[in-house]
């Protein structure tokens, strides 16, 4: 299975500029933020959410492309620096997919597999990713 990546404008490119302090403005794409540790956001945040919309991007196109119908979705990422400075960070990423049949549980759970392989964010932290899909049946409620 692999991503159409037609869909996607590469390369990605930003520009930052160090306003003052520990704060910079980011822009891409004619959009900014606030940035740095004492900006609106800091780098270790944007990391969590490029990887959360990343995964969720891919997912949900791989989704489209096999025809699961996804009922809901939602994320949650953390990163883990441990008490040692010189300890390698990890991240991990807990996607909570619902879909509405059992068969869609099953195809779900693949493609959430293969959205961690393919997802452009999660190959770059490589092995210090760990995703941890939770895909959920919701029953019909016509019956």
């Amino acid at each position: 299975m692999v991503l159409d990546t037609r869909l996607v404008a590469f390369p990605f490119s930003s520009e930052t500029v160090w306003n003052t302090g520990l704060s910079a403005t980011g822009s891409a794409g004619g959009r900014s933020l606030s940035a740095g540790f004492e900006g609106d956001w800091a780098p270790e945040h944007l990391l969590l959410l490029a990887l959360e919309s990343c995964y969720m991007s891919t997912f949900l196109s791989l989704a489209y492309v096999q025809g699961l119908d996804i009922l809901g979705y939602v994320s949650n990422a953390r990163l883990e620096q441990g008490a040692n400075q010189s300890a390698v960070p990890t991240v991990s990423l807990a996607p909570c997919i619902v879909v509405g049949t059992p068969i869609d549980v099953t195809i779900a759970r693949e493609l959430a597999n293969a959205a961690g392989r393919e997802s452009v964010v999660a190959r770059l932290l490589g092995a210090r990713l760990r995703v941890t899909p939770d895909v959920r049946l919701v029953a019909d409620r016509t019956e």
